[in-house]
């Protein structure tokens, strides 16, 4: 057997391996058991859902990336040497993903609603009293 007869069968046999982790992935995405309907948007703690820009730009970014990298591969026949600038970029929108993460739970603690004493409320009596007292005291004068 030749060296090139075996780096084809690894690389044959590695990417049944990946194609089927893919599968199982694709198959538990189609029947519901990873739900991706919540991807894109973060979840407050009173249960308000608004749009993540972080999290569209991390995802975009990583797929533009991946994506190029494919087609350079293919193109050359070979794999590659990703530059540096392009790990450094990577690294910055996961950076600002994780950053926006802490910086709303820091928010969320920090505005969460402080518990308000209860006043008591006034009798309707005792505030028909009141305004009896202040209507002799007008008259008074």
């Amino acid at each position: 057997m030749l060296p090139f007869d075996l780096a084809m069968l690894v690389a044959i046999v590695l990417s049944i391996i990946l194609l089927g982790f893919g599968a199982v992935i694709l198959g538990m995405i189609m029947t519901g058991q990873i739900d991706l309907s919540d991807i894109l948007v973060e979840s407050n703690d009173n249960g308000s859902k608004k749009a993540s820009l972080s999290r569209l730009q991390f995802l975009i970014f990583s797929f533009v990336i991946a994506g190029l990298y494919l087609v350079i591969c293919v193109e050359s026949g070979t794999f590659v040497d990703v530059p540096p600038g392009v790990l450094i970029l990577l690294g910055i929108s996961g950076g600002s993903y994780v950053a926006s993460k802490g910086i709303g739970k820091g928010m969320h603690k920090s505005s969460a609603p402080q518990p308000r004493q209860a006043q008591p409320r006034p009798s309707p009596v005792h505030a028909q009293q009141q305004h009896i007292a202040e209507a002799q005291q007008a008259v008074g004068q």
